[in-house]
């Protein structure tokens, strides 16, 4: 017992060695309060911040986005405790022409980048950039999620679109799978 508590106690101390931030990085914050201190964050994270590039979140997403099984996790087509209608190899499968779903993976902006018109560091923001299905992310386009209340087209995980029943807008929307 005391020897996998000294392993778990190890692991923990490693976990938290690893999350710690840089030494020195919030030194230019240090005693300033209001509007000093808003700036001097600001200024850290401009000083401190990097964006990859379009082609770097083929690479991000071998990182950040892959399944227990090795395969790319995509929002568009996985069905969490059950069988997904296809799944994608990191690197291999990456889109390039695409006519049906399960085709290739592509990169998916959760919120459209027409409505910040593909502007840096947000057009590879890989807090809203996702791996999806090069076919269910066409059909999305640059429409916004919402609840569908008619859908006109639905994927074969159940994603869907067709028109919004969310209450304060009346368009079109797409509607990804609850899970």
């Amino acid at each position: 017992m005391k020897k996998h508590l000294l392993l778990i106690t190890a692991i923990l101390w490693a976990l938290f060695l690893t999350a710690q931030e840089p030494a020195g990085y919030y030194n230019a914050a240090d005693g300033k309060k209001g509007q000093a201190l808003r700036i001097a964050l600001s200024q850290i994270i401009n000083n401190n911040a990097s964006s990859l590039s379009y082609d770097g979140l083929w690479n991000a997403f071998t990182q950040t986005d892959v399944k227990s099984n090795g395969k790319i996790w995509d929002i568009y087509s996985d069905i969490p405790g059950g069988t997904p209608p296809y799944e994608y190899t990191p690197g291999a499968d990456q889109c390039g022409n695409y006519t049906n779903e399960g085709d290739c993976y592509n990169r998916e902006h959760s919120v459209p980048k027409s409505w910040f018109n593909s502007q840096t560091p947000m057009y590879t923001d890989l807090f809203h950039m996702y791996p999806t299905d090069g076919k269910v992310n066409g059909e999305r386009g640059n429409l916004p999620y919402g609840e569908v209340g008619n859908a006109n087209w639905t994927s074969l995980n159940g994603s869907k679109r067709g028109s919004s029943v969310t209450p304060g807008y009346s368009g079109t929307v797409f509607e990804p799978i609850d899970a």
